[in-house]
């Protein structure tokens, strides 16, 4: 951890802050988290300026994942149509949120997983969980955070899967402890249209020897999740509540989950595992030198996102949006720099590749989170 912390330091160290910044803030903000204070994400959203907000954005932004993990989930207004929460009377903006998942379904619908408890617009049943069947253009309500939880939560991190009971959703949330407190725990729960449960993470802190270092968590087969910290990956066992698995991890790597494996990727494949039995393996020499290659086209500065479609895997890289399927690599398109503003692509932005061979694709570009649709001839702001 402290070595996490010292690459933490060493980046925000090399921000450069705008006369109009508050360099206060950016002194509590890392003060707060060296002590294990609320999260980045809910003490800034209440208490951060205009121009502070302008430099989280830069840091979430940058190139550098240590700096962006910290504060990732830092809420930021996009271009999302509103919507109709049944039953409560409030319209929400699905844009108004970080975006932590996209999921492309079977018949050509896309999911995303956000946090809309932006200004606390809703109080009580907080939409986790949207769907789109016209891309993107209007969106229906599918998963609410459990009830217990208070007004002041925040999604941290998580994963969305498409079962035959429908869409799930594994996610952690940073909780008001006591109502108006300001001392938060970090809860994890399974979600579906009509369940919910708390999962059992005394084992998982006692490994990570505090709740704030779980930052990450994703699915890797029916029974199994991954759950990551600054040092190690944990693999959880749903069914037992236990740890069963643990690897190295840092956060320059991220996450994949193909049809048959479960890869840690960053500059390379670190860690490639059965994603039923768990064992290790090597993974196939295609594959390791295409994730090698779309490092090297994201200007070797920061994993880029990577997503599956049945058995092919998609990346979207600075250079533009690349495919690998049974051992070739495909060039799909070059993207303009509207898109990415110039900066590379960060592997904690979500992207889905559809049935119909469209690329939905999160970006950080000024204030705005956006969601792009992109096919072979044309980038839209959606």
């Amino acid at each position: 951890m402290d070595e996490f912390m010292k690459k933490y330091h060493e980046q925000m160290d090399k921000i450069k802050l705008s006369d109009a910044a508050d360099q206060a803030i950016l002194n509590e903000l890392s003060k707060g988290y060296t002590q294990n204070k609320a999260p980045h994400r809910t003490w800034a959203k209440r208490n951060l300026s205009a121009a502070m907000v302008t430099l989280i954005i830069l840091v979430a932004s940058s190139v550098t994942v240590f700096a962006g993990v910290a504060i990732h989930g830092i809420i930021i207004q996009s271009n999302k149509a509103e919507s109709q929460i049944d039953g409560i009377g409030a319209k929400v903006n699905v844009g108004h949120s970080y975006y932590f998942d996209l999921l492309a379904g079977n018949d050509g619908e896309i999911y995303a997983l956000t946090d809309n408890d932006y200004n606390s617009e809703l109080t009580d049943h907080h939409v986790i969980a949207w769907k789109s069947t016209d891309h993107g253009n209007s969106w229906e309500t599918m998963l609410l955070q459990p009830e217990e939880l208070m007004a002041g939560s925040s999604l941290r991190a998580g994963d969305l899967r498409e079962r035959e009971a429908g869409i799930e959703a594994i996610v952690i949330f940073s909780d008001e402890e006591k109502e108006h407190t300001g001392e938060y725990v970090v809860r994890v729960y399974q979600i579906g249209a009509d369940f919910y449960k708390e999962l059992d993470m005394e084992e998982v802190y006692t490994q990570f020897e505090n709740q704030d270092n779980l930052f990450t968590v994703k699915y890797v087969n029916d029974n199994i999740i991954a759950l990551a910290g600054p040092e190690k990956c944990l693999l959880y066992d749903l069914n037992s509540e236990k740890v069963v698995k643990n690897f190295p991890y840092d956060l320059t790597m991220g996450f994949l989950k193909t049809q048959k494996q479960f890869l840690v990727y960053g500059k390379e494949i670190y860690t490639c595992l059965n994603a039923e039995t768990l064992e290790e393996q090597k993974p196939e020499e295609g594959l390791q030198e295409f994730v090698k290659m779309m490092f090297e086209k994201n200007n070797k500065e920061v994993m880029p996102p990577m997503a599956v479609w049945k058995d092919t895997i998609a990346c979207a890289t600075k250079a533009g949006i690349y495919e690998y399927k049974s051992g070739e690599i495909t060039q799909i398109k070059e993207l303009f720099r509207v898109v990415h503003d110039g900066k590379s692509f960060n592997g904690m932005w979500p992207m889905c590749k559809t049935a119909d061979d469209l690329y939905y694709i999160c970006t950080l570009n000024g204030f705005n989170m956006s969601l792009w649709e992109i096919d072979g001839d044309k980038e839209e702001l959606k």
